[in-house]
């Protein structure tokens, strides 16, 4: 079984948390990935300026970032107990911004950011050519297969 715990930085809770946790449950089935806990963070844009200045010295607004905790020694599998991958950050207001640029609706985008953010705690990376060609396929066909999942109801 998947666990997924969302938090909301700096701004009201929104009424559509329970569709983000069901949303990510179905991309981790999706990626056959079973007892994953994961932290969803919804922030503003100030905050996660702050997270990728302090973790990635950049000094700019970016729309997601992924923390993972699997780096390093592998913690051992065991039966039924979960194992703490990390944690997805997204800018609510770059939800926004993103989708004047692409046209996209503001659900299709989040799920974008959403799938994006797992992959990369799932291993995967964009940093070279075939690399980022392999991940964002794979991020295609999850917006495709889960589609249909409604995150606001």
């Amino acid at each position: 079984m998947n666990i997924v715990e969302i938090t909301v930085v700096g701004l009201e809770e929104p009424p559509w948390l329970p569709g983000v946790e069901r949303f990510c449950v179905k991309v981790l089935e999706q990626l056959q990935l079973d007892n994953w806990e994961l932290s969803i963070v919804f922030c503003t844009n100030k905050f996660i300026r702050e997270l990728n200045n302090r973790f990635r010295g950049k000094n700019e607004v970016t729309d997601v970032l992924s923390f993972s905790q699997s780096e390093g020694e592998p913690f051992p599998s065991y039966p039924n107990l979960s194992k703490t991958i990390g944690d997805v950050v997204i800018s609510l207001e770059m939800i926004e911004t993103n989708r004047e640029t692409t046209g996209e609706s503001w659900e299709a985008e989040l799920k974008r950011l959403l799938i994006h953010g797992i992959l990369h705690l799932a291993g995967y990376d964009h940093e070279e050519a075939e690399e980022e060609g392999e991940m964002l396929n794979l991020q295609d066909r999850l917006l495709q297969t889960l589609m249909e999942e409604r995150i606001r109801t």
